[in-house]
């Protein structure tokens, strides 16, 4: 299957954003859109995360525990997830199938 050159250029795109946002944080940034919805992610969406990541990082303070992910690397997955918010269902999909290996 030969891609348009507009899905061409979305591919290299995001390409590039898996190479700023890292492997594991790109990775995870797509499974965060999802479990969004793609259609529900919004400034309001993105502002709530935000939100949410600095109460949790105030919870652990608190609590003196902490987290696997750390705050900054949560506000990077949702800063990536931002970014791929931008790409329709259909470009993300193929550039899962044509670029990413999931293991189950």
């Amino acid at each position: 299957m030969q891609l348009s050159e507009e899905a061409q250029a979305n591919m290299k795109e995001i390409r590039a954003l898996e190479n700023k946002y890292h492997y594991m944080a790109f990775r995870m940034a797509f499974t965060y859109l999802v479990e969004i919805g793609h259609t529900n992610f919004d400034d309001d969406s993105v502002e709530e995360g935000f939100q949410q990541i600095l109460a949790e990082e105030e919870a652990e303070k608190a609590s003196d525990t902490w987290s696997f992910l750390t705050p900054d690397f949560k506000r990077e997955i949702l800063c990536c997830a931002t970014e791929l918010a931008n790409y329709s269902v259909l470009t993300l999909f193929a550039y899962i199938k044509k670029y990413i290996d999931f293991d189950i």
